[in-house]
């Protein structure tokens, strides 16, 4: 088990491995190489620009959780050898690929809520609540470290393989997050493919006992992080309060292709059986993916309910039927609300492209403002699903980010807020779409109904509405993980829909 001290936790630092530039420009404007000597270059300079950037100092912006897991993964010898890989451009010899137990690559961080003010300080919201957003951004980066944890091979002569978010499959909160509580984000590895992995995460609170003693590091300093299958089987269950999976995929860290990682080992009963869960889960995500709206018609019900739903719309706005709206129905473009950020280079990871949890606190802070203008009243997240993060964000990248309330059937408090983020190259004149984020919140009455009025925007209709239905399936996955986490009571409810 490895401990990181709080004299690291209160003041961390991570130096360059060179000076710093005094200029930084993480992608130059985008040039046309017009011959093979121009395009050596630009992909020399490329280089050059991504070996400045992997070493990341310690940035106040990001959480003091966040910086932590960098730090911890970041400083090891491996690191700086992968970025010498990264400059010489030598190909490594092939890789072993080992047999790892899950729990092998057990992290645990805890946030102190409860002991320590100032970190309670950090996270807290407008509304006297901890921000949901600042633990989504804790917990991209520690799927990232157990992710690397996992691909580790032992060995001194290989470079660790350049390991990215792929999806976000489900985040699901069972109970708001307590600001008086010590709480624990952990998680491990329980799904291995060839090149990609599931790291299910888990949020709990802790009892006071519990964090006071994890504390304490092999030299009698306070401490908050910990790895291991020591960690692991030291572990104190506590009060569930997040399930979440993410996706890692795995890439040589010179070619760029799939690399193939290391697989599980699945000695007990509870191993086979969060194995056999997590390939369901990824069948399924699968599946899902093939049904897109995008790629494929409605269903027959479906396109029943669009009919329905274009014979009431078009009574409110043909003069001829002479009949008002309703108060309780309010148009979906109505309800869209958007922000434009100019991306820095203290968001970005070490790959040069801005870190994900970044982008994911970003998209849920604008769901959850455009959720408050849209129920009047003080609104509870309930679940994040299904992101696929299909092109990186680069440094100075204008990202726009637009929300939008997309289903919603009273009588009901939950409603489906979608988030597209898309970049916009100012130079080119371009615009890609880069995420979309599909959010479940919780209104403290009854909301108003949704109205669509064109085809796009009930095709969207109809994709909240699988959403929600999707959530009740998902959420029994997550409770089936934190079964398995915690033996003595079964997880708390997740409230009325």
């Amino acid at each position: 088990m490895l401990l990181i001290p709080s004299a690291v936790r209160a003041r961390p630092r991570l130096l360059f491995a060179a000076a710093p530039p005094r200029f930084f420009h993480a992608r130059p404007p985008p040039r046309r190489a017009e011959n093979d000597a121009a395009a050596a270059a630009q992909a020399a300079d490329d280089a050059e620009i991504r070996r400045r950037v992997q070493v990341l100092p310690f940035v106040k912006g990001r959480t003091a959780a966040t910086n932590r897991m960098w730090i911890n993964r970041f400083l090891a010898t491996k690191q700086q050898q992968a970025i010498e890989n990264t400059n010489t451009c030598v190909p490594t010899e092939p890789r072993p690929v080992l047999h790892k137990h899950m729990k092998d690559s057990y992290i645990e961080e805890y946030l102190l809520f409860r002991s320590e003010p100032d970190v309670r300080e950090e996270y807290l919201s407008a509304f006297s609540q901890i921000r949901i957003g600042k633990i989504l951004e804790d917990l991209d980066a520690l799927c990232g470290s157990i992710a690397y944890l996992h691909c580790d091979d032992g060995r001194a002569d290989t470079a660790p393989l350049k390991i990215v978010t792929a999806s976000l499959d489900r985040i699901d909160l069972l109970q708001p997050i307590p600001g008086d509580k010590d709480i624990r984000i952990s998680g491990h590895v329980t799904w291995v493919g060839s090149s990609s992995m599931a790291v299910s995460c888990w949020v709990e609170t802790v009892q006071d006992e519990t964090a006071v003693a994890v504390s304490t590091g092999p030299s009698g300093e306070p401490s908050t992080i910990a790895l291991g299958k020591t960690a692991a089987e030291k572990r104190v269950p506590g009060k569930p309060i997040l399930a979440a999976k993410f996706t890692m995929v795995a890439r040589d860290p010179v070619t760029g292709r799939a690399a193939k990682i290391n697989q599980l080992k699945l000695d007990t009963e509870d191993d086979r059986r969060l194995f056999r869960i997590g390939a369901a889960h990824r069948a399924q995500v699968i599946a899902d993916k093939q049904f897109d709206l995008s790629s494929t018609p409605p269903t027959f019900e479906e396109m029943s309910l669009v009919h329905s739903l274009y014979s009431e719309y078009i009574q409110y706005i043909d003069p001829s039927f002479n009949k008002e709206k309703p108060s309780s129905v309010v148009w979906m473009k109505d309800t869209i609300q958007q922000t434009l950020v100019l991306c820095h280079p203290q968001s970005r990871n070490i790959h040069g492209n801005i870190f994900g949890g970044f982008l994911l606190r970003l998209a849920f802070e604008l769901a959850h403002a455009t959720s408050l203008l849209f129920a009047g009243t003080p609104v509870h997240f309930v679940a994040l699903d299904d992101i696929s993060f299909r092109k990186p964000v680069h440094v100075s990248d204008i990202l726009a980010l637009t929300a939008q309330v997309t289903y919603s059937a009273p009588p009901s408090r939950g409603f489906q807020v979608k988030v597209r983020a898309n970049v916009l190259n100012a130079i080119e004149g371009t615009q890609n779409t880069t995420n979309e984020f599909h959010f479940t919140f919780e209104a403290e009455k009854d909301v108003a109904r949704i109205m669509p009025r064109s085809y796009d925007e009930s095709m969207r209709y109809i994709e909240g509405k699988r959403k929600k239905e999707r959530w009740l399936h998902v959420a029994e996955h997550n409770k089936a993980i934190f079964k398995n986490l915690r033996a003595d009571a079964p997880p708390a409810g997740t409230g009325r829909m």
